[in-house]
């Protein structure tokens, strides 16, 4: 079934939501001392007005446990909306004391000026710009064509591009061209956190089901499908080898594996980036493509040059069989002849351990890392999958940059 046409027309429900929910949302956004949301009808487009505190904890959350936030850094984050990801990055305690700039970027006028008006005054590390780019149902105006759209930031100035909810409401020029600029955009050693509709191109009507809703796909254009022909940027959903191969295409690399949810993430670097790409020495099994397991109580990795303030970040997985055995699992970490502090999992599932790396190991030179279990699973005829620990990836992430970062030629300030 066709979506009807007021769904469809974001502006103008938009302005129904204004006249309708936005007093009332006023009136208790006061009294649950929640008035530094935005208004009713601004939340109601990133992904539900109830949903949306939080839906950007989980957002920092999720950057926070996959190590991607650093002293220092800096972040694109381009469809930034009404600030869902941005609110809660600017007042984070934890955060704030990373130094971190932000620069939001959104077609959307209304969000952008909200977030100027709003979020900035907080914390000026935090700026908005509009890009007048032309949307259908955000800036029917716009004079840029999305897919023409460059930036305008020198190369290599982020060290972390967040894409959330965008590459669901592109079509694949689009696409191809922002997965280009997020290549340029990456400072060596940066990272791209996008999230996709991914579905089956075999079935003639795909399905993502979510809790509480779902979204049908019935018309399929080779790589992409879409809930509607009449607005197809309501909602699209890819192939996911189209996807990687376009963004093989942009100078990218993903870092394995994805992770499928209600919208499903692919983390992207540069290709040959140095720091992406550590040597495995002794104490590996290759498991399958980007995921290894250790096979032995110590290993080691060899990691390419690093200066400045440099985080090590190890992320991996603790299978329950090698927890029953063990009760509690114990890494420890040598850096040169600079003993990391020791880590202590109690409990099965994916881990990070981040460490900052000492500054008598940062001499410009390729350093070896030496992980130290308490106990390891050597191989075994069962499937390596079901026990061990597993490696998803491993690499450096941080060297403060100059933070005065502005764009290179004027956009549209609201």
């Amino acid at each position: 079934m066709r979506i009807p046409w007021l769904r469809s027309n974001f502006l103008a429900r938009r302005r129904l939501d204004q006249i309708v929910f936005d007093f009332p949302d006023f009136v208790l956004r006061a009294a649950s001392g929640r008035r530094h949301w935005p208004p009713y009808s601004l939340r109601s487009f990133v992904g539900g007005a109830q949903d949306f505190e939080q839906t950007g904890k989980w957002f920092v959350h999720d950057l926070q446990e996959l190590g991607l936030l650093a002293p220092g850094m800096r972040i694109l984050d381009i469809g930034c909306g009404c600030g869902r990801v941005a609110q809660p990055l600017s007042i984070d305690p934890a955060v704030r004391q990373l130094l971190t700039k932000y620069i939001g970027i959104d077609v959307d006028r209304a969000v952008i000026r909200w977030c100027q008006r709003h979020i900035t005054p907080r914390n000026p590390r935090f700026q908005f710009f509009h890009a007048d780019c032309h949307s259908s149902a955000y800036n029917p105006h716009g004079l840029i064509p999305s897919a023409e759209y460059r930036f305008p930031f020198p190369d290599s100035s982020f060290d972390l591009i967040l894409l959330t909810s965008v590459f669901t409401h592109v079509l694949p020029d689009e696409l191809r061209h922002y997965l280009i600029e997020a290549g340029r955009l990456l400072a060596p050693g940066g990272m791209a956190y996008a999230t996709f509709f991914f579905v089956d191109q075999k079935s003639a009507i795909t399905e993502r089901t979510t809790p509480g809703w779902s979204i049908r796909f019935p018309y399929s254009h080779g790589h992409y499908a879409v809930a509607s022909d009449t607005e197809p940027t309501i909602a699209v959903a890819y192939d996911e080898m189209f996807v990687r191969q376009q963004a093989g295409d942009a100078g990218l690399r993903v870092i394995e594996p994805p992770r499928y949810s209600s919208q499903d993430l692919l983390l992207f670097c540069k290709k040959g980036d140095p720091r992406r790409e550590p040597e495995l020495k002794t104490g590996w099994h290759e498991l399958e493509k980007g995921r290894w397991r250790w096979t032995e109580r110590i290993f080691d990795v060899k990691l390419s040059p690093a200066d400045g303030d440099t985080t090590l970040r190890f992320r991996f997985t603790i299978a329950k069989p090698l927890l029953e055995q063990l009760g509690s699992v114990r890494l420890r970490a040598t850096a040169g002849k600079a003993r990391l502090p020791e880590g202590e999992y109690t409990t099965d599932g994916e881990h990070l351990y981040v460490q900052a790396l000492p500054p008598e190991v940062l001499t410009g030179k390729p350093i070896t890392i030496r992980f130290e279990l308490n106990g390891a699973s050597g191989p075994t005829p069962i499937d390596r999958r079901e026990l061990g620990l597993q490696v998803v990836f491993w690499s450096y992430l941080g060297s403060p940059f100059d933070t005065t970062l502005q764009p290179q030629y004027p956009i549209t300030i609201s």
